[in-house]
């Protein structure tokens, strides 16, 4: 018999922000190398990648589940032993709005019939051997007339879900305080690499200037690099807040203004 859990997990979905991952009807398996943009433009996907980062988390999810994240660890796992497909098809229902109300659906019971004096659902009956244009048109007429113009679902402020998107997120932010911050922590033989050369690496917009420039040492060459380290320093210190944030109920903007995010709370590498 399917416990609770596992009939939520497989029930219809509902989210604070379209921007939820999808992954296609296609067979093939997932590549977490290189997976699709209908992923990687998905705040809950940064989330996981972030996560990973975490140090604390890292040392839970080694300790199976003891340590400082053990709560956390309760609800998401072992991040490291599972892709971010095999985890958000698990761990799904941990982001989605708690069910309220009705929802569409055809009714194939009188008991399926919602009370005739309440305001928040209709019961519609619909002729099959209507043209769709038709429906359409009749339904226009029948029901939309009742729900405002402009309303939407449930906003990223107004969420209820046990662990929200919080803030004026920008996946575009989220996607190169990743790159940085990776490609600071990569091992270079003991050697450092400028602010500059990071920002380039990790294809900053303003990195097309230094590439239109390579070569030549000019005074646009030494304001672009010097803009590309103040940004490509912006986007490290970013990766931090959502880094300690992903350990939290709520991203990437969880952490309180209060909490100094300590530097040796992360990881050396991405993992």
């Amino acid at each position: 018999m399917e416990n609770k859990a596992e009939i939520r997990k497989r029930s219809v979905l509902i989210f604070s922000t379209r921007s939820y991952p999808t992954f296609g009807r296609s067979r093939k398996a997932f590549d977490e190398q290189n997976p699709p943009d209908t992923v990687t433009d998905s705040p809950y996907y940064w989330w996981f990648m972030f996560l990973r980062l975490n140090a604390d988390y890292k040392a839970t999810c080694e300790a199976n589940g003891v340590g400082k994240c053990a709560d956390l660890y309760k609800d998401f796992g072992d991040v490291y032993s599972v892709n971010f497909k095999q985890w958000w098809t698990d761990k799904a229902y941990l982001f989605a709005e708690p069910k309220k109300g009705y929802r569409m659906k055809v009714a194939t019971d009188i008991t399926e019939i919602a009370p005739f004096d309440d305001s928040e659902v209709l019961n519609l009956v619909v002729p099959l051997t209507w043209s769709q244009r038709s429906l359409k048109k009749a339904f226009s007429q029948l029901v939309l007339k009742f729900v405002e113009k402009g309303k939407r679902g449930v906003s990223v402020e107004a969420s209820e879900a046990q662990y929200r998107i919080s803030g004026k997120w920008s996946v575009e932010a989220l996607k190169f305080a990743y790159k940085v911050y990776t490609l600071k922590n990569i091992p270079n033989e003991g050697k450092k690499i400028a602010w500059a050369d990071i920002g380039i690496r990790a294809n900053l917009p303003y990195a097309k200037r230094e590439k239109a420039v390579e070569g030549k040492i000019t005074d646009e060459t030494v304001d672009v690099r010097a803009t590309l380290t103040v940004l490509a320093n912006r986007h490290y210190k970013r990766a931090l807040t959502f880094i300690e944030s992903a350990t939290t109920k709520s991203f990437p903007y969880g952490v309180p203004k209060k909490v100094k995010i300590r530097k040796d709370k992360m990881t050396s590498k991405a993992e």
